[in-house]
Parts: structure tokens; sequence; C-alpha cells
């Protein structure tokens, strides 16, 4: 609704339209046609003038309604239709025809289509809506008689199975978790809210180097997951929904898609229920690991006892004669098996936007919807007022405050939201390092989510948005006693990725003999173990890394730690370790004084890289560069080189008395390749020319977002926040965020001056011009 003079008018949106060529853009309803009558009623003249529009534009001849149009560039195709109701009453039936005098009116309506957007507030169109799409239904994951219970937690299945994506939709896969996209049904089956279903899986452990297996358990991933769950309850309440199952293990099931409900996994012969077997007495005697110090998972038969039969549940899990397969318990035909590892359960709100097609979005490109397999799952999306049914496309009504500016508008405030982005991000991540004192360590665009509200009036949808972190990372804490600095090791596979730097790619690992030169007791009450290790690894360790080696003695596996000095070796392929001060039983110390100079071959060892918070720093960013210089004309292995460069390039001519933001200027002014690799005109997917894009943002707020991300990279010169990827003091390395994080709290207030007008630094500027003007006036009136 809007006001106009003494009458009130509101915008109707017409569903039906007929695209036709260039004669009859549209044809809507019987009778003549309006496109003759272009006149200047004395009654809209009001509204002409709040539209700023000086064109005539057409009315029926009862003059109680008028029909606009808006045209697509081509200005022959009718594209949407509005009717303006002066008098309140219902939309009047009318027609029209396309021809080029329905251009006059065009202008007038997009200025309406845009005011009222803004005045009824904007939908969050990211945000799918709370009914369950076509071909999938939602199946309550607990067992229980669920017929009373108020809400349910569900997951959303596939009715026909797809025969890449399968029947669940599963969103994503972690180091020891599968992520499943579920939803809140309340009692009338109807859903409330969409959620993450996180489930506990440790055969994502199995690829991890052997100093990761060996530091883990199941006891230790349990502590983990619920660490992880405390540590985002704390930074974000509304991060987590609590279902008691973040603790304590539920029972394995399976999804009856016919009957919609979950079925407890029974045992034909007992008529028992299977559950994950925790009782580590019990394993022992069965001859299988212990669930506390393995990574090995079994069900059993509690009602049974001693009698229950065992079903391995992960993939590396030994079996003997008490052992059975886990496809002979579960039943054939239509059901489906949830959570057969008896796993721990994670619940977060459902954000279905990542951080690469966000940043697509706001530099003009589309946003395909959630893909399950090969195609996008259907939602069907109403129009916020109840009309017709729209897709999932992104239109850019009410997007942003400067889309009327175009593409200009666009690029300034790209960059603002952009950076908003990338603090939001930072801020995640310390938060969660902060409550852990353990880094990420895998930090990617797939570790967050854009989170999307319904906006206020006058606020544009986009600005709605916060990033979450939605990823716990995969850093493990090795067990090494009597160090003053914590080890940790990248769990999961140990791929490459150009999020993370070399030395985060994985361990150097092999098998070669090893002598022990000494045992020598330490002041603490430990020992220290000095030998050499022959290998033709090629090792070029780091000032900190560490170096494991696992020997057997006496039976026994014996884990050394130690650092490395290869320099000190004698011989090509050798090299020299002195141990961090170990604290093992007298038993043991006897067997290691007893090895000394004797050779102990085909020993197993890992050179462990010390990785702490940097990595993460660097890990954020490369997303930065991903955020600001990557558009459709470059990639961000391009832009990431070139920032590279550009860093190594300031710190060959860094000099302290020389600010960044100035050699910055200085290297883009003298070799203008710099600006078309780096410049702000990367901000849009639309061509810019760099010139046009410094025109709209100041150079100073440029270069120094550019310098931000340079000094983000560490160890890379002397601008670095961090002097290398150890550089993280212990007890606190979640401070090595706060640097970045405090620069871009003042690039925020700079760039979101460029779209919002900072009143108080208005008035100070004012001010100061007056006081200007009259100290001149007060001068001259003196010499006068």
């Amino acid at each position: 609704m809007f006001k106009v003079g003494s009458k009130r008018h509101r915008v109707v949106r017409v569903a039906s339209i007929v695209k036709g060529g260039d004669g009859a853009a549209f044809d809507w309803g019987a009778g003549r046609g309006w496109a003759k009558r272009l006149r200047r009623p004395k009654r809209y003249r009001n509204l002409e003038r709040a539209f700023g529009t000086t064109r005539g534009f057409g009315r029926r001849a009862s003059r109680t309604s008028v029909i606009l149009c808006a045209l697509r560039a081509d200005f022959c195709v009718a594209e949407k239709v509005f009717v303006i109701d002066c008098e309140l009453g219902r939309p009047a039936r009318s027609h029209a025809r396309g021809s080029a005098g329905v251009f006059v009116a065009a202008r007038l309506m997009l200025v309406i289509e845009r005011w009222g957007e803004r005045l009824m507030g904007s939908p969050n169109i990211f945000e799918p809506p709370l009914e369950i799409p076509d071909g999938y239904v939602a199946i309550p994951i607990n067992s229980e008689d669920l017929s009373s219970a108020p809400v349910r937690l569900s997951v959303l299945v596939r009715i026909a199975p797809d025969d890449l994506g399968g029947r669940l939709v599963v969103l994503r896969e972690t180091l020891d978790a599968q992520v499943f996209l579920g939803c809140i049904l309340d009692a009338a089956s109807q859903a409330v809210k969409w959620v993450e279903v996180w489930v506990q899986n440790p055969d994502g452990v199995i690829g991890s180097a052997a100093a990761c297996r060996e530091a883990l358990s199941n006891a230790a991933l349990d502590r983990r997951w619920e660490q992880f769950f405390r540590a985002l309850s704390a930074h974000d309440r509304s991060a987590v929904v609590t279902t008691g199952w973040e603790s304590a293990h539920p029972a394995p099931v399976v999804l009856d898609v016919g009957r919609k409900c979950a079925v407890k996994l029974m045992d034909q012969e007992s008529g028992g229920h299977w559950e994950l077997c925790q009782d580590d007495q019990l394993l022992a005697e069965k001859g299988l690991p212990k669930y506390g110090g393995s990574l090995a998972r079994y069900l059993y038969v509690a009602q049974a006892k001693g009698k229950s039969g065992f079903v391995a549940v992960t993939g590396d899990a030994p079996t003997n004669a008490v052992t059975k397969a886990l496809t002979d318990v579960v039943p054939k035909g239509n059901a489906i098996g949830f959570n057969l590892g008896g796993g721990l359960i994670l619940v977060q709100p459902f954000s279905p936007v990542g951080i690469e097609q966000f940043l697509d979005i706001l530099g003009g490109g589309a946003w395909s919807g959630l893909q399950h397999g090969r195609t996008a799952i259907q939602w069907r999306q109403k129009d916020r007022d109840g009309g017709a049914e729209r897709s999932d496309g992104v239109t850019s009504n009410g997007s942003l405050f400067l889309e009327r500016h175009g593409r200009s508008g666009r690029l300034i405030e790209s960059l603002h939201l952009k950076l908003r982005l990338i603090a939001d991000a930072i801020s995640a991540v310390r938060g969660l390092v902060a409550r852990t004192q353990a880094p990420l360590l895998n930090i990617t665009p797939e570790s967050f989510a854009v989170r999307l509200g319904e906006s206020g009036l006058g606020l544009p949808y986009l600005w709605t948005s916060r990033t979450a972190l939605k990823d716990p990372g995969t850093a493990i804490a090795l067990p090494i006693q009597a160090s003053d600095v914590q080890y940790f090791v990248r769990g999961g596979s140990s791929g490459v990725s150009i999020y993370q730097p070399d030395s985060a790619g994985g361990a150097v690992s092999g098998r070669g003999p090893v002598r022990i030169r000494q045992v020598i007791n330490d002041t603490g009450g430990g020992v220290v173990v000095e030998g050499t290790l022959t290998t033709h690894e090629r090792i070029a360790p780091a000032r900190n890394d560490l170096l494991w080696i696992r020997l057997n003695l006496a039976g026994q596996r014996v884990d050394v730690y130690s650092r490395l000095d290869v320099d000190a070796a004698m011989a090509s392929g050798e090299v020299r370790f002195r141990s961090v001060p170990l604290r093992f039983d007298a038993a043991l110390v006897k067997s290691l004084r007893s090895a000394e100079g004797v050779p102990i071959a085909n020993a197993s060892f890992e050179i462990i890289p010390l990785l702490s918070s940097p990595c993460d720093l660097y890990s954020l960013a490369v997303l930065a560069v991903r955020a600001l210089f990557v558009n459709g004309e470059t990639s961000l292995p391009k832009a990431l080189d070139e920032v590279l460069s550009l860093a190594r390039q300031l710190a060959l001519e860094h000099d302290e008395s020389v600010g960044l933001r100035l050699r910055i200027q200085s290297l883009f002014d003298g070799d203008k390749r710099w600006l078309g690799s780096l410049g702000p005109h990367r901000l849009l997917h639309e061509s810019v020319k760099p010139g046009e894009a410094f025109d709209l943002i100041p150079g100073e707020l440029w270069w120094d977002t550019v310098g931000l991300v340079v000094r983000m990279l560490p160890g890379v010169g002397p601008d670095s926040f961090c002097l290398d990827y150890s550089d993280a003091q212990a007890g606190g390395i979640h401070k090595v965020f706060d640097g970045a994080q405090q620069e871009l709290e003042t690039l925020l207030v700079r760039s979101r001056s460029l779209i919002v007008i900072d009143w108080r630094f208005n008035r100070e500027i004012h001010s100061v011009i007056r006081r200007l003007v009259a100290g001149m006036t007060g001068e001259t009136a003196g010499k006068a």
C-alpha cells in the first residue's frame, strides 16, 4: 500500500500472461486496447510527480484503475502486469495489447515495483518453503511411538531412488560424520524447520595418517563430538538443536518408506533389538577390540547378555566366530538403514547457500538451488502475497540498497558485503578455536554456510546474511606427554587443497632401521631418547617438525616423539633425533636401555609438521582471495598466484618507514598489470574496467583491503601477522586472528560509509568547513 495525494493505492500482481511476438505482447480478457489512449488525467498528476515521470500513461474509460506493464530489454514482450487500483476496489477486468506506446509506462511501473518491494520488505528466497518437496517424504528417525509427540526430528527420503544420489539427501561428509537433510515436523506432520542431521561415522578416519589413527579411538571421537557441540552452543545457541543424542548413542533403525516411520533393528533369533556395544569387558571376553581403546564398533543384543552375537559396523573392525555381517541383520525390501552404527547425532539449522554460491550472487551470478543426485530438489515456492508459484531463481528486487544504480551500485555494495562475509568467517573460526584450543586444518568454502533471514521494512534481504561455521575441522591432538607444545595432525585423507598451505599437505611417512644411541634421565622424571634413523625418503624438516617413531621392544609398542637434527647426521640417508621428555614405566625404560646400540629393523615413522591456527589463517586468506579477486574472467589459482607474487614483491621492497598502503599503491602505479589482475573490478562478474571501478571505490580503501589479504598470509614477509605456520602461543592460539579481525572492522566502517551516510562523520566535516569559512570571513572583514 502507498498513498499519493488523497488517494491510497495498492500493487496487484497479475499471474496470467500470454507472451507473444512483436505485435501482441499479452492478451488479458476481452475488449478494446488502450495503447492509443495515452493521456494525462489530472487525478494522476501527483502520481507522476511522485515517481519522476513526465510521460503519459494509459487509463480505462471508467478512470478507476491504471494498467501498467514491465517490458524486457527488447521492449516488445511483457514480463509482468500491475494494476494500480485508485479506489481500493477489486481489480478491474481489463485488457491490453503490446505496442510501442506501452513503453511510456514501463519506467513508471518499474519504480512502483521497487517501491512496493521496499515498503513490504523482501523475502529470503534462498530458504526452502516449509513443505515437503514433490517425490519425497519426511520420516521421523525416533523409533518410539510418536503419535502423541508434539514435534518429531525427521530426515528427507526420496520415494523413487536416484541412481546417483540415492534415497537419503546427503549434504556432505566430514572426518567422522555424514550430514543428511532433515526437518522438524509438528503434530500435524507439517515441516516447521529445515535442519541438518549429523550422524557420527568413524569410517572417515580410516584414510588418515598412521599417527592420527593411533591418537584416535571411539572414546576420543565421542569426546570430540561433545566438545564440538558445546563449543557451538557457547558461541551461538541458535546454531544447534539439542536432542540428547549429542552424548547418548541412539539405537540403529531402518526407515519404512511405506509407513513413514522408523523401526528398530531387530534380532530375529532372540527378538531383541541391536544396539551399540560399549562394554569393554564383554568385548574383550569375545576376543574383540575394546570400544574405548579402538576405532572398531560392534552391535549386540543387550537382552541376550553374554549369548549375543556381534555385528561389525565399521570397515576395519576385526571379525571372528561370534561376529556377523551387517547385511545379515538388515531387513531386505523397501526399508532404508539409518545410523546402523549407532553413532551420536548433532542437529543444526539447514542453510542451503554456501559461501561460493553467495559470492557468485553478490557478483551478479545465479543460484541453481539444492542438488540431489542428477537434479535439483523442486520446491513449490509460493509468492510472499500467497499468489502464484514462482521458481527458486534469484531476482534482484529488494536484494541491495543501491541496485537502482545498476552495475555501479552493485560494485560498491558487493565490496562491503564481501568484507562482512570474510569478517564473519574469521569471527566464527576464532570463536571455535578459542573454546577448543585446537585448529581446524581443513577450512574450505564448504566449512561455512550463509544464513539469510526475513528482512524487515526497508532492508534488502542480502543484508540479512550471516556466515556461520558448520564443520568442526579435522585436527587431532597427539598424545604427547610432558611437552610444552601441542601437536596436531590433520585427520582424513591427505589430499591436496588450494586452501591448505604446503606444510599441511600431509606427513612424510615410511619405514627404516633405527639405532638408539643413549637413553638419558630427564629432570622432570622422564627419559630422553637419542638415536639415528636411516631412510631414503626425502626429508626437509622445518624448525618445529616432529618425528614419530614406533618401536617394538619386548613385545610392546613404544611411541617415541622426537625433534630432528638433519645436520648432525654422519652419513647420507641418516637423520639424528632427540626425543621430547617421555614418561614410561620402569620395565619399558629398562628395555630401551638394553636396546642401546642395537639396530632395530623396519621401524615405522612419520614426520609431522607443527600445524596450528596460522594454517587456518592462511585458509581464510585464500577465501578472501576467492571473494575479492575472482570473477568470470579469472580463476582462484590465478588470483592466488598473483596475490602471492604481490606479497613476495612487497617483502623484497619492505621499508619500515613507508606504510603498506603506500607500497602497494606504488607497485600498482609502477606496473599496470597488478591493477588488471587485482583491481576492484574483480568484485563483479560483469565486465567493468579497472579505471571505472576506481572511480567508485576510493583507492586508499582498496589498497588497505589488498594489504589485509597480504598480511593474512603467514611467513611471506615482515608484513605478515604470523612468522610461520607454527607461530601461535600455547593456550592462546586463537589470538592469531585478532589482527585481521581488527583491520576488518575498520574496513567495514569505511566501506559502509559509501552506501549509508555516516551522519556523525558528515556533521564533523561540515563543522570543520563552517569553521574554515567563518575564519576566512573574519579574516577578510578585518583586512577590509
